[in-house]
């Protein structure tokens, strides 16, 4: 089977895959077939290492995948790793030279949550962001961290449950685990900011049901409240340029100004402090 497997992919690359990621139905299964890229380092990733460094936040290093094989590689070993903690992640069917091969794992979560908004189901995109949340703080608690948790790369399983895609960053390897943790917990919060504009009510859900799950004594609460103090002259700098800035700043402005009226940073530390 491997060996018919590997001829199909090889096949349909020579005749031009569309996408990096494209699908392969292989006898009776629904696969996806993920090629390597070029190394995504960036002079910027050296700026924010040096920023990271400078501001003392570990959570700001770059966890960018150097690409080729050794970028498939990482990202297999860290999907293995958090099968074996439990966590809903497809399978590792196949390695390649230049590509991996992974069982299907569910539809995309950020479309549910479009779909059923578009719909007027305000209801079942709360629930769905609740599931997701949910579904992040039990990826935490099994020890894991995802790398970047963002509607995209979440999907809502055959069962109904949260399942995880996409792991070309690995944070745990250049951060403290808790630091990884938060790290998810403010990229979920900004993915669903960025993706749902003008519903801060579903970034609250998200977090309100995270910490439910989490428990107000969760590892990634302390270096998430350590954060939101730090970066705050950093928030300032963009406010003065506020009209200058990109959507994807802007987003973050917004998430950072959400974060602070919904989470106090002193009141979690007292908390941690009291456990």
């Amino acid at each position: 089977m491997s060996k018919q497997l590997k001829s199909e992919i090889e096949c349909t690359l020579s005749t031009g895959a569309k996408g990096r990621v494209f699908p392969l139905h292989w006898q009776g299964q629904d696969l996806w077939v993920k090629q390597a890229v070029v190394s995504k380092h960036k002079v910027w990733h050296r700026v924010q290492r040096f920023a990271a460094g400078l501001l003392v936040i570990p959570m700001l290093r770059p966890t960018v995948s150097p690409g080729g094989k050794s970028g498939l590689d990482e990202e297999a070993s860290h999907l293995l790793r958090m099968r074996e903690h439990g966590v809903q992640v497809p399978e590792l069917v196949m390695t390649g030279e230049s590509w991996i091969v992974l069982g299907d794992n569910g539809s995309i979560l950020k479309d549910h949550v479009k779909t059923a908004l578009a719909d007027g189901e305000d209801g079942k995109a709360r629930d769905l962001i609740e599931k997701a949340a949910r579904g992040l703080a039990d990826l935490h608690l099994r020890g894991c961290a995802h790398g970047a948790p963002l509607l995209r790369n979440m999907t809502l399983r055959h069962d109904g449950s949260i399942g995880f895609i996409d792991f070309e960053e690995d944070p745990e390897g250049c951060m403290p685990a808790a630091d990884a943790q938060a790290r998810d917990v403010l990229l979920f919060l900004f993915s669903i900011q960025r993706e749902i504009k003008k519903r801060p009510d579903l970034l609250h859900v998200g977090w309100e049901a995270y910490l439910d799950h989490a428990g107000e004594q969760a590892d990634a609460l302390r270096p998430l409240s350590t954060v939101l103090r730090r970066i705050f002259p950093v928030y300032l700098v963009l406010m003065l340029f506020r009209r200058w800035l990109g959507t994807d700043a802007l987003n973050a402005v917004q998430t950072y100004q959400i974060l602070c009226r919904d989470i106090d940073p002193r009141q979690l530390m007292r908390k941690q402090r009291a456990a």
